[in-house]
């Protein structure tokens, strides 16, 4: 029977987020924090469990006891393909720790721009009074790319609003209460039309670039787009010159190939074109919910079974 005694840590910062009743779930197993990369690889080969994110994607082969990694992020484009990695290792991602703050950030940007929140807060500041005329969202037709677990919960708030939803979902199959889905070569079909565009794919060779021109002039005129995937899944530049052209109303991108965004990008001073700093899924007790997801993992495997949020390798989610 498997046993985890030990975890390390990377970042070690992690261990100083979480709060002591999520860390006594842990009693009985030692947390060994890794300060960086040399750190990492001085003991890569007696790591059996690895709690972390943003680590070298380099010697995994000589990771010969690691059996565990538990991702601290939803996306692991920044880890998979992991060139070396044993066969064994399963990796977890932190599926459903971004709930409910992520879709709920997702349906908050499109109340924001849809009533001009942004331009009426500039108005204060002028003291001016103009009156916004704005449509609602009830009655309009969202499109979900990507009706995974974030993508459904995004959906089932975007009905109770009374809107119709559209999606796409790489097996194709229905989900419930959305009006219709397809896979993704047929994307173009249910974006047709829709007044709103949600992104919440993961990074894989298959979704890069995924969201470009074609998908945006697909959308109504005065459409609006949010992005809470993942930074190469849209093409930015394509958003930009939607949005100049006025096909696109709004947008509200949260996630960036590059990160930060650099001070000199020239797309923090588009119009309409709200940016904001990977902060969708995070929530005050996000690091406990990661810390939580971890253990889960670790009592699954102990229990002979595959951890909760485990990932295909090979699709790379």
């Amino acid at each position: 029977m498997t046993t985890f005694e030990r975890i390390h840590v990377y970042p070690e910062v992690m261990l100083r987020h979480a709060s002591e009743e999520t860390l006594a779930l842990f009693e009985g197993r030692k947390f060994i924090p890794l300060a960086d990369d040399e750190a990492f690889l001085d003991v890569i080969g007696e790591i059996e469990v690895l709690f972390g994110f943003g680590m070298t994607r380099e010697h995994w082969a000589e990771a010969t006891k690691l059996e565990l990694i538990q991702w601290m992020g939803a996306g692991v484009d920044k880890l998979l393909p992991a060139e070396g990695l044993p066969e064994n290792v399963r990796v977890a991602n932190a599926k459903g720790s971004h709930e409910p703050q992520l879709p709920e950030f997702a349906i908050g940007a499109l109340f924001t721009m849809n009533y001009g929140f942004p331009q009426l807060r500039d108005q204060q500041a002028e003291h001016k009074w103009k009156i916004r005329r704005s449509t609602p969202l009830e009655g309009k037709t969202l499109c979900i790319n990507g009706l995974g677990t974030i993508g459904q919960s995004i959906a089932r708030r975007a009905i109770d609003l009374g809107m119709t939803v559209v999606g796409v979902r790489r097996s194709g199959e229905p989900v419930e209460g959305v009006a219709r889905v397809v896979s993704p070569d047929q994307r173009l079909e249910v974006m047709a039309g829709a007044d709103a565009l949600v992104n919440v794919v993961p990074l894989t060779e298959e979704t890069t670039g995924q969201i470009g021109a074609p998908e945006l002039a697909a959308l109504a005129e005065g459409a609006l787009f949010v992005d809470v995937g993942r930074g190469g899944v849209t093409d930015v530049g394509a958003v930009v010159a939607s949005l100049e052209s006025g096909h696109l109303a709004a947008a509200t991108i949260d996630v960036f190939e590059t990160e930060p965004l650099p001070e000199d990008s020239s797309w923090w001073d588009v119009d309409n074109l709200f940016v904001t700093p990977h902060t969708s899924g995070w929530s005050g007790d996000y690091t406990d919910r990661l810390f939580r997801t971890l253990h889960a993992s670790i009592v699954a495997i102990e229990a002979g079974n595959e951890p909760p949020t485990v990932v295909d390798r090979e699709r790379g989610y």
